[in-house]
């Protein structure tokens, strides 16, 4: 699995999809700011790129907020597992840093934000590979 991150409008799908040869209209591209649902979908493809991993975040925090990093981690187990079932699968995840900057007042929102960056510490630890993507230039994490 391969996780990038970095903030809003550096341009991370662009590099996904540069990187992979990827399209954003491609069936294997799923965008959670139109629709956060995909984590319950089928993949049918061997490139599945899920973008907007702060989306689902929001969701789950809004529907489970007790339990809902266990839920987070019991959906990337099930994204693991399927990415593991077949030799030429590749998984990568796009998911905004919303944890820098002014900490929002509603509690909701911090709540968001820290489980945010919560789950993105479980999926970098995760991962096989983890770039941040700074005004289109990506730096490895690892």
């Amino acid at each position: 699995m391969h996780f990038v991150t970095g903030g809003s409008f550096h341009g991370k799908a662009k590099w996904v999809q540069e990187h992979y040869s990827a399209s954003r209209v491609a069936e294997g591209w799923f965008n959670g700011y139109e629709d956060a649902s995909w984590e319950t979908r089928d993949f049918t493809t061997s490139l599945v790129v899920l973008e907007g991993l702060e989306q689902l975040v929001k969701k789950v925090v809004e529907e489970n907020v007790i339990g809902g990093r266990a839920a987070l981690r019991g959906k990337l187990k099930l994204w693991l597992d399927w990415e593991a079932s077949e030799p030429d699968r590749r998984l990568v995840l796009i998911g905004t840093d919303i944890g820098k900057g002014i900490v929002p007042l509603e509690k909701e929102n911090r709540l968001w934000r820290d489980v945010t960056g919560w789950f993105y510490q479980d999926v970098v630890m995760a991962a096989e590979r983890a770039d941040v993507i700074w005004y289109g230039l990506p730096q490895a994490l690892k």
